[in-house]
């Protein structure tokens, strides 16, 4: 099987998503009501200048770009409009981005595509928070609902409104863990080693403990306390203009997660003078900057550092929709809203302090 590889660095979610070799696309195993979340949001034509201040972030921001479904059986074969069914907008530039990746070869059964949130990124330390009091919808079985009830009911997703569901955590000698909550991983490919902490963790977390868990994601021992702090007012600052976008959104999205990424990698840091943007639309650019033909001739030192230098330094990413609907009329969805002003509150205690 040559073309794509498991997707490895993830701090929690399913099995079975895989990625090209170039790391630019995920491929994800379909599940329809997820692609026809991805379908409604991001096709509402929805125009947003980052420069406009006054105006708030739509929700298609805060979420990886989705660029269609590879459709079953459509094995080993460049992946074209033949095998694509690719969203209207902006297909010319998926297209594109799709055109470049390696040849494919894939199980016979239908998969989303979706960017690589982890693209670009040299050493990531990754969070997933799972957001909602309420974890189940109206399709689950009743073994399910009782058994998500009583998930919420035993953790923070309960009395706050999320749930570290895991992170990924660059190797530190100043953590502590259970033993029973981690297990440590090697990526031979950047000779870095991590802690990869479960569910389990987040399950153990309670009101007067998280705050300390979540400044665990921070204490990295690659990154000055400068650095570490100014990612934590980055981070806060993405929680609070996304609490705005959620106020004008008529959806209802259970079990979604936030995915917190930063670098660990501090000669990234040094390359990029600690700039970082708040909002990462490098993926779309980028296929414009390939088309165009840039980087041509530039040997792979210089073209590493240019790379290293346009892709973000954190990201803040909305993902996992397959519970999630459009609901014109309805309001704003309070079982996510509450959640995210939890998290408001404790980034802004964790950024004072």
């Amino acid at each position: 099987m040559n073309g794509y590889k498991i997707l490895k660095n993830k701090a929690a979610g399913h099995d079975g998503t895989l990625t090209d070799n170039e790391g630019l696309l995920v491929f994800k195993p379909l599940n329809e009501q997820e692609k026809q979340f991805y379908q409604q949001i991001q096709t509402r034509n929805q125009d947003y200048d980052n420069d406009d201040e006054e105006e708030d972030i739509p929700l298609q921001t805060w979420m990886p770009t989705f660029l269609g479904v590879l459709n079953e059986g459509k094995q080993n074969a460049p992946i074209n409009r033949e095998h694509m069914t690719i969203i209207p907008d902006d297909s010319d530039a998926h297209l594109e981005i799709l055109q470049n990746a390696p040849n494919t070869t894939l199980d016979k059964k239908d998969y989303l595509v979706l960017e690589n949130l982890l693209a670009g990124f040299s050493e990531p330390n990754i969070m997933d928070i799972k957001l909602g009091k309420k974890l189940f919808d109206e399709n689950a079985t009743e073994e399910k609902v009782e058994r998500m009830k009583k998930v919420s009911e035993t953790t923070t997703s309960g009395s706050l409104g999320f749930r570290i569901c895991g992170m990924q955590l660059q190797k530190n000698s100043n953590h502590q863990f259970d033993p029973s909550h981690v297990e440590h991983r090697v990526d031979n490919d950047n000779n870095a080693e991590y802690t990869f902490v479960n569910k389990l963790f987040g399950r153990t977390r309670n009101t007067d403990n998280i705050n300390e868990a979540i400044e665990l994601f921070f204490n990295n021992q690659n990154l000055s306390s400068k650095r570490q702090k100014m990612l934590k007012s980055m981070f806060l600052m993405r929680l609070q203009l996304f609490y705005n976008t959620l106020l004008n959104e008529e959806v209802r999205m259970i079990s979604s997660s936030l995915l917190f990424i930063f670098e660990g990698d501090e000669k990234r840091w040094d390359l990029k003078n600690d700039n970082d943007d708040v909002l990462n639309n490098i993926f779309i650019e980028d296929a414009s900057e390939e088309e165009g033909g840039e980087g041509e001739g530039e040997d792979n030192e210089a073209l590493k550092q240019k790379n290293s230098r346009k892709y973000p330094l954190s990201s803040m990413t909305l993902i996992d929709f397959a519970h999630s609907k459009v609901t014109p009329g309805q309001g704003y969805d309070e079982n996510v809203i509450e959640g995210i002003e939890s998290l408001i509150g404790i980034f802004t205690d964790i950024y004072e302090k």
